[in-house]
């Protein structure tokens, strides 16, 4: 058993901690969705199952509510996980108008879970909770508990791997990825209990054991888990990576606004929106930060409009080609409104057509304002 706090445990912890932080977030914005709890608690039961395996939180187990309470518990919890992981792709596939599908899969789940209680009650005190070893592969009870164990995870993990693989022909190319490490760690966990099962049959089989397969189901485990985790933590850190990404950008861009905002606002100050007061956490906030740039970019949008009857030329096309010429243009115009020149009054468009998103409508603004930056400067 390796330390609480060895490498593998360090990077199992941190993923877990992501993941269950991401799903808790997911589940608060959409508390009627099943998959979102299924999803949370097969994280919750995988990651409890993780700990019961560490040799301080099984003798802290054992010593609270008797010997080979910590192994009982790691491999309920893990089961339950599974479970609920196979919840969650019946419940995406079959939908809401499916329930007994769904409600179907905790018989097999409670029978594991009876032949292991069951297991655990006939097995000799003094084998409670060790290893599977060759010393105790022949104890019934010990054999009949890692057997049931482990059929029912052969089960629910191919099954989950199964669904996993039909999803991914029809996700995009970032959750493809989270996807693909899924059913590498659901495999690799699979593959682990089948040579254990393999392990437990053959030996009672024919008497002798194998402890090579054994060497082998441990390390398949523990790297199963770390890819399922590093899976379905992957879409949310991504998400969440590009989120922030996005915001430092609105920042970026409002700050860079400022001049060309400046100038248009002390002309026509009924451009500037009303606002709230806001509190200390609301202005940090993330959706705050985007407000206020989309506020600035709409106010600027407004104070073009209106001074485009002044306007010689297309000043965002211009401050792409000559920024300088672009700021003496708009200089000039606000010059004319400001003493008052007659007009047409007729606006002209400010922005060049075509745009898919506001993000394309700013790029001409950022120039302009870069240009009426400098030469103010």
């Amino acid at each position: 058993m390796t330390s609480l706090f060895s490498p593998i445990n360090v990077v199992a912890m941190v993923l877990f901690a992501t993941a269950l932080a991401w799903r808790i977030y997911q589940t608060y914005r959409a508390p009627r969705l099943l998959p979102n709890w299924a999803i949370t608690i097969t994280i919750v039961c995988v990651a409890g199952s993780f700990l019961a395996q560490q040799k301080v939180i099984v003798g802290w187990l054992d010593d609270l509510t008797g010997k080979g309470t910590g192994r009982l518990v790691n491999n309920v919890l893990l089961a339950i996980g599974v479970c609920a992981l196979l919840i969650v792709f019946l419940g995406s596939a079959l939908g809401p108008r499916r329930p007994g599908r769904v409600l179907f899969e905790l018989i097999p789940l409670s029978g594991a879970i009876a032949l292991m209680l069951v297991a655990m009650a006939v097995t000799p005190p003094e084998a409670r909770g060790l290893a599977l070893s060759p010393k105790l592969v022949h104890v019934p009870g010990v054999a009949l508990f890692y057997l049931g164990a482990g059929l029912y995870l052969i089960y629910g993990l191919a099954a989950c791997a199964w669904w996993i693989f039909r999803y991914i022909r029809t996700a995009d190319r970032h959750l493809k990825i989270g996807l693909k490490l899924s059913a590498a760690g659901l495999i690799c966990l699979s593959v682990g209990s089948v040579f254990r099962a393999l392990y437990i049959v053959i030996a009672w089989a024919f008497g002798p054991s194998i402890p090579f397969l054994l060497t082998v189901a441990v390390p398949l485990v523990l790297l199963g888990i770390v890819l399922f985790l590093a899976g379905i933590t992957y879409p949310g850190a991504r998400a969440r990576f590009a989120a922030l990404r996005r915001r430092r950008q609105h920042r970026r861009h409002h700050d860079e606004l400022t001049p060309l905002w400046t100038a248009l606002a002390g002309i026509y100050p009924n451009i500037v929106l009303r606002t709230t007061p806001q509190g200390v956490w609301e202005r940090w906030r993330p959706r705050t930060v985007h407000r206020r740039y989309y506020r600035r970019v709409i106010e600027i949008r407004d104070g073009l409009v209106q001074l485009s009857p002044y306007l010689e030329t297309d000043l965002t096309a211009l401050a792409a080609d000559d920024p300088q010429a672009a700021a003496e243009a708009l200089k000039t115009a606000i010059a004319r409104q400001t003493a008052g020149e007659e007009t047409d009054g007729r606006a002209k468009l400010v922005l060049p057509g075509g745009a898919s998103d506001i993000e394309s409508d700013v790029r001409p603004l950022l120039a302009l304002s870069a240009a009426v930056s400098r030469s103010d400067a």
